[in-house]
């Protein structure tokens, strides 16, 4: 059974990396640096969610240090990448501010926060998220402990400002990840809809 996990664990990194550049290629300037945007869209509105064919949204976070088995202060960057949503075709490589928290390898995310984000999509429009509820739940799955954090807020900036934001990610555990100097968790976002 571990075995199992652990080759299915291995194959959702292997997916994610595909769709999440490492940080040594991603564009230090930002996502905002290479893609226009268009004038803000009061109409603007997306949903997302996983379909029967396999598209999926990746999301991940970038510890360094990595969590550690007694808990440390790690440095965490949020990283998105949506496809396949209605409204906009797909929304690249986004990547807020870099936090600070204390992080275990049993409780890698804090129990609630809030989170800003600014997602660039495809169709030249950018919007700002500012998320006042962040909550994360354990989700246990025979042998496995993930990590469920449902997120709800309000654009408050650029297109589609002034309009609801809900988002639901699972997160895989830290694993080998624990104690290291960085490492990078993994999730899906089976639902991420603005307006």
């Amino acid at each position: 059974m571990e075995r199992r996990t652990s080759i299915a664990l291995t194959a959702l990194a292997a997916t994610a990396a595909a769709f999440l550049p490492t940080a040594a290629t991603a564009d230090p300037a930002g996502p905002t640096a290479t893609r226009p945007v268009a004038a803000p869209n009061p109409d603007f509105a997306v949903q997302c969610a996983t379909t029967g064919g396999g598209v999926q949204q990746i999301e991940s976070w970038v510890f360094v240090p990595a969590p550690s088995t007694d808990g440390r202060t790690v440095t965490a960057t949020h990283r998105t990448s949506y496809s396949g949503c209605s409204g906009s075709a797909k929304s690249t490589l986004n990547q807020n501010t870099p936090v600070q928290w204390t992080a275990s390898c049993t409780d890698p995310f804090p129990a609630s926060g809030t989170e800003t984000v600014t997602y660039v999509w495809d169709s030249g429009d950018s919007t700002t998220v500012t998320y006042d509820k962040v909550t994360t739940t354990k989700d246990a799955g025979g042998n496995v402990i993930r990590f469920r954090t449902v997120s709800t807020g309000t654009v408050t900036d650029g297109s589609g400002i002034g309009k609801a934001v809900s988002r639901s990610t699972l997160f895989d555990p830290v694993g080998s990840g624990c104690d290291q100097d960085r490492t990078e968790v993994f999730g899906t976002t089976d639902r991420f809809s603005i307006g």
